[in-house]
């Protein structure tokens, strides 16, 4: 109470709210409006008073608008809202629903959607003001649009369609419903030319998520989920298993035994008659075996293509 009914709407439908109201002020006589649009639900103290913790969820709702003059000490105009909440029409996934109300959309010869019913709401989930202008075409199935362009061949040639065959068409969460159409098409008398088609579509079978009105995945939710893919994919690939870690620490356990092993001997101090004679001039290059120290095999002193110290014993 006190509050401003505008902080209870979803933002991106003040600005139609605000249209509404103002249309509706500016006729002479009193009228009754309609719009749909999205209010804030109430979150609740049950659980303390850490609110800014809890998520905002919003709630599609039919609104009434009326005009009503009450003279009190002066004459004042009161705004009178009937809210009916929206529930999404199905309960289960790929539900047949028995008696479902068809609803209406009209699109121009470009796509772009024009009218469409609020019947439609509790069906497809979206409202009108969200898919406004949008591509009605981007509705169909990928895999229904050869069929469904037989069938705008005919309502321009015909003028319409009595009833299609079942298709799909895309409701606000990113699922399908499948649907029947009777088509029928407005041409221009005077230019020869298709102006607008209009659609009577008919519910046959729901999606497979019921909830209509479910969010689809935001951008940055993909993003999200991206990077967890990512992340799984590097972890299988880059993250040593149990057995690799094991042979890791063994061969630091070995690298750790060679290194105490070579401290010993150099702090060992060789005596004067066993320190190693070198003699360049030497032209046999017979002290390389005599004076070299052999380490596993190899020879420091060795070259590489001696074959003599090389073989079976390849550097690592």
């Amino acid at each position: 109470i006190g509050r401003s009914f505008i902080d209870f709407v979803h933002p991106t439908d003040r600005n139609t709210l605000a249209s509404q109201i103002t249309s509706a002020l500016a006729v002479p006589k009193i009228v009754n409006s309609t719009m749909v649009c999205r209010i804030r639900r109430y979150r609740g103290l049950s659980t303390g008073f850490g609110l800014k913790d809890r998520v905002v969820t919003f709630m599609p709702f039919l609104l009434k608008f009326t005009f009503k003059n009450v003279c009190d000490e002066e004459k004042v105009i009161y705004l009178v809202i009937q809210a009916t909440p929206y529930f999404s029409a199905f309960r289960i996934p790929n539900e047949v629903v028995a008696k479902a109300v068809p609803f209406v959309m009209r699109h121009s010869a470009n796509g772009k959607l024009e009218y469409i019913d609020p019947e439609s709401v509790p069906y497809l989930g979206y409202l009108p003001q969200d898919v406004a202008d949008k591509d009605a075409l981007q509705l169909y199935h990928p895999d229904d649009l050869d069929y469904l362009q037989q069938v705008y061949e005919t309502i321009v040639k015909e003028g319409g369609v009595p009833r299609t065959k079942t298709y799909r068409m895309k409701a606000q969460n990113g699922d399908y419903l499948k649907v029947e159409t009777e088509w029928s098409s407005f041409m221009n008398p005077w230019s020869k030319r298709l102006e607008f088609v209009i659609g009577k579509h008919h519910i046959i079978e729901g999606p497979a998520n019921p909830d209509v009105f479910q969010s689809p995945m935001s951008e940055e939710e993909k993003t999200k989920a991206q990077k967890f893919r990512d992340g799984i994919v590097r972890i299988m690939n880059e993250v040593l298993t149990k057995s690799a870690e094991m042979a890791k620490q063994q061969m630091t356990k070995r690298c750790q035994d060679l290194a105490t092993f070579m401290e010993s001997l150099m702090e060992e101090q060789p005596k004067v008659d066993e320190e190693l004679r070198l003699d360049i001039q030497d032209p046999d290059h017979s002290y390389y075996e005599r004076d070299s120290v052999m380490l596993g095999g190899i020879s420091p002193h060795h070259d590489h293509t001696d074959s003599k110290s090389s073989i079976g014993t390849p550097l690592s």
